[in-house]
């Protein structure tokens, strides 16, 4: 009964959701850049109402007024699609995504209204155009989160970040904030190897089934660490690999440093 009626108020807050971020778009009075802003506040507070319905809570540690800053680019672990709940339940953003996000059912719907920046991980023929959508959202002060993977995991290991979408923050000269998700424990039991797959979701995991499963649980807990600010050279340039190398590897750091020895070997 408990999971019949979260499946209700969280679709019923989804359709919500896209019914309001599709009237948004209505305004044609309202510049590009402001409703870029107010779509990424109501996104915000509908996805804290949807880490609620799931039963998500969040403690935050580290820099935690660098969540109040606007035109961030935030970098973050991939471990599950509630990643995305937890961290825009934090702050107002937009995320990078692949395009085989669109294709999604019902939410599909919700991602594109969401202004999420669709990308092609495979081909890199629109790297061009993909970073200046990024760089217009971070002109608009709009925050942006990327996960640099470019594909969830088991939580055994970071995969290799890619560096390609460095270049927007060198070519919009923004802060950029690595964050650390650490889900710690579900239904009140620490997570372990054992009962992990019932929130992580990687590989070839079937995503509605592996949805109503989460809906089951009563509680998730998670620990998001947000770490010191990296500040982007003023001279740098997009070109320059180098740069967007070094960019990235800080940020791998700075995640993996907040990271156990057992979520590391994990």
């Amino acid at each position: 009964m408990i999971r019949l009626l979260k499946i209700i108020f969280l679709f019923l807050s989804i359709f919500l959701c896209i019914f309001t971020l599709a009237f948004l778009r209505c305004f044609f009075m309202l510049s590009s850049a402001r409703k870029k802003s107010l779509a990424a506040y109501i996104v915000h507070f509908f996805t804290k109402t949807f880490a609620f319905i799931l039963g998500i809570e969040v403690k935050v540690t580290g820099e935690k007024e660098l969540l109040k800053k606007r035109g961030v680019l935030f970098i973050c672990n991939h471990l599950s699609y509630i990643d995305g709940v937890v961290a825009n339940s934090l702050s107002p953003l937009v995320f990078i995504g692949k395009t085989e996000m669109r294709k999604w059912p019902f939410l599909g719907t919700l991602i594109f209204l969401s202004n999420t920046i669709f990308v092609n991980r495979i081909s890199s023929s629109n790297i061009h155009k993909e970073v200046g959508k990024i760089v217009s959202f971070l002109a608009s002060k709009v925050n942006v989160i990327l996960f640099p993977e470019g594909t969830s995991t088991d939580g055994k290991t970071q995969l290799p970040f890619k560096s390609s979408f460095f270049a927007a923050p060198l070519a919009a000269k923004c802060e950029i904030v690595p964050l650390a998700i650490k889900y710690k424990e579900i239904n009140s039991e620490k997570l372990t190897d054992k009962n992990k797959d019932l929130i992580y979701w990687y590989g070839d995991m079937e995503l509605f089934s592996h949805l109503l499963g989460v809906l089951k649980l009563r509680r998730i807990t998670v620990e998001v660490n947000v770490c010191k600010p990296i500040h982007v050279d003023k001279t740098g340039d997009e070109e320059n690999h180098s740069q967007r190398k070094h960019l990235c590897d800080i940020c791998r750091r700075a995640i993996e440093s907040h990271l156990t020895p057992a979520e590391k070997a994990r």
